[in-house]
């Protein structure tokens, strides 16, 4: 496959390994126009996407072109079937989010980009979301909401596009690490709600979202509009 859409997965997993939220199990998948959507294959190397490693699954869950999807492709499946407006969506297993999960701590906007994914919903199970109805459970728990949690197990956040799935990624674990680190000095203070609301405005931006995916683009980052 060689197509925008393509290279830009291709881009977004490089930018969110670099940036801890994907390891070598993680996966980022755009609709499609034709239907379906494009995902990073199942065996896919993370840290050395090509276009071949890119994989065209259809809206329910077949291999349209391309290897086999990740065990989890059902959760990308069930969240698009769930979400018209998503088109975009990011899974991985980042270090500090997690740990907040895993031992059933809040975690505290600490942070202004925090603002764009507060209090996100947490999924009460540790399993891979590899079956249909584990997809459907997750999609229904996410509603309205910018992303959800799994608990002991990772991050799954959503966007009108990559750069705002691939930011609103980054901004939860960059809040959750602040937030872990700052407890090591004291109490935590989190920002005021009321705050929270302004930078939520403020800063939903798509400029602002493509500052944020050029600066951890290799190169400098294509040009995402």
């Amino acid at each position: 496959m060689d197509d925008p859409q393509v290279a830009q997965i291709c881009d977004a997993v490089t930018i969110l390994v670099e940036a801890g939220v994907l390891d070598y199990n993680g996966h980022v998948s755009c609709r499609v126009a034709g239907g379906g959507y494009l995902i990073n294959s199942g065996p896919s190397n993370r840290r050395a996407m090509t276009p071949r490693q890119v994989t065209h699954v259809g809206a329910g869950g077949e291999v349209l072109e391309g290897d086999r999807p990740p065990n989890e492709a059902p959760l990308h499946t069930a969240i698009y079937r769930a979400r018209p407006d998503v088109v975009a969506v990011v899974h991985g297993h980042p270090r500090w989010s997690t740990l907040f999960t895993a031992t059933e701590t809040p975690l505290p906007v600490v942070m202004p980009q925090g603002s764009l994914v507060p209090d996100l919903p947490v999924y009460p199970s540790s399993h891979s979301i590899s079956a249909p109805d584990r997809g459907a459970a997750v999609a229904g728990l996410l509603g309205r909401a910018p992303g959800i949690l799994l608990r002991a197990h990772g991050s799954v956040l959503v966007g009108s596009g990559l750069p705002e799935a691939v930011c609103r990624a980054i901004y939860l674990e960059q809040n959750a690490e602040r937030a872990y680190r700052g407890a090591m000095l004291g109490a935590i203070r989190p920002i005021p709600e009321g705050e929270v609301e302004e930078y939520r405005k403020t800063l939903a931006s798509a400029t602002l979202y493509e500052k944020c995916w050029n600066f951890h683009s290799p190169g400098g980052g294509r040009d995402v509009r």
